[in-house]
């Protein structure tokens, strides 16, 4: 209905946008979430542009790494939006995230970015490691007895948690 790609690029652009904020109206409403489907519109907007007007550029591993980086941070702080339930603290959220937080502790202290920083690096190692392997592959070499150690630690920690009452976002609503 919107025409999409059969009426030229700015028709493409505005129907982008359009879908996006709809879909951003959809999830909640608040003026935030109407930013982050905004936000999530002008990022498919300007990489739609971008990729036509660099059509015949082939990025290499530092700029798709780099891009991967960038895409990562921008969706980041789209999704502030979807969490704030204002502007004023979606500000403040974003202030924190880049280290601004005005005299208040930092979010995350020297020990625990470490922390944070080890276990990112395992997720990444493990998965450049698991590239050309199977999860079926992997678990068939571990022995019996460890595989059910571990899933009854994992089912031992969902059990103990449930009742925590930090519930999923979207159950929150």
């Amino acid at each position: 209905p919107l025409g999409g790609n059969r009426h030229g690029p700015v028709r493409t652009y505005l129907a982008l946008m359009l879908t996006m904020l709809i879909g951003g109206l959809w999830h909640g409403a608040n003026w935030t979430f109407v930013a982050w489907g905004g936000l999530h519109g002008v990022y498919l907007a300007v990489e739609r542009g971008l990729r036509q007007r660099f059509s015949e550029y082939e990025p290499g591993r530092l700029a798709l790494f780099a891009l991967g980086v960038l895409t990562f941070v921008l969706v980041n702080i789209a999704w502030v939006f979807f969490r704030a339930d204002s502007f004023d603290r979606a500000g403040s959220m974003l202030a924190g995230m880049f280290g601004w937080h005005h005299g208040a502790a930092p979010l995350l202290a020297g020990v625990d970015l470490l922390c944070v920083a080890i276990i990112v690096g395992g997720i990444v190692a493990t998965h450049i490691w698991m590239r050309r392997r199977t999860l079926e592959s992997m678990l068939a070499r571990v022995p019996a007895p460890v595989l059910v150690l571990v899933w009854s630690l994992m089912a031992f920690a969902i059990l103990i948690e449930q009742g925590s009452g930090h519930a999923f976002i979207y159950f929150q609503f």
